[in-house]
């Protein structure tokens, strides 16, 4: 079994279950998961349990490690040193990405919780600047199709 096909199945219900009610799509959830923690083996995510590349802002209580990381600005890309939250375990990760999304105005007036589709939902969450790569949505679509991740979805419908 692949590293990918592993971290799939290993955070497949904690994907699904902080997605209900939220009107976010598991798929989209899942694909970002992927991206953002190198299928879990970022050092962020495997040793900070960081899998979704969130900042510590000023209003984060938690422990903070500062990391170097790629941006893309005015298409030109750097590296900087910027502040990562940091988690106890990976599981609350992913429900601190569900609060940090409902908690960010510019996600829910950029459509984020109002889309129809993951895909739709992946070019709000660009829009809404999740991330400074201009591939981003295109990048999240193509893993949602390639690993067909909607079967995620499924499971979310279910068990409403």
């Amino acid at each position: 079994m692949s590293v990918r096909s592993e971290y799939i199945k290993k955070y497949t219900n904690t994907v699904v279950k902080a997605s209900q009610g939220t009107g976010l799509f598991p798929s989209l959830f899942m694909a970002q998961a992927i991206l953002e923690s190198g299928d879990g083996q970022s050092s962020l995510a495997a040793t900070y349990n960081n899998h979704f590349g969130i900042k510590a802002t000023r209003d984060w209580k938690g422990k903070v490690i500062d990391m170097r990381t790629r941006e893309i600005f005015d298409g030109q890309e750097v590296y900087i040193v910027d502040g990562f939250r940091w988690y106890d375990n990976a599981k609350n990760s992913f429900y601190d990405r569900v609060k940090f999304l409902k908690e960010n105005s510019r996600y829910e007036s950029h459509g984020v919780f109002k889309a129809k589709s993951p895909e739709e939902q992946a070019d709000a969450l660009q829009r809404a600047g999740y991330a400074t790569s201009p591939n981003y949505a295109s990048t999240l679509k193509w893993i949602i199709n390639t690993y067909e991740l909607k079967k995620l979805d499924k499971l979310l419908i279910k068990k409403n």
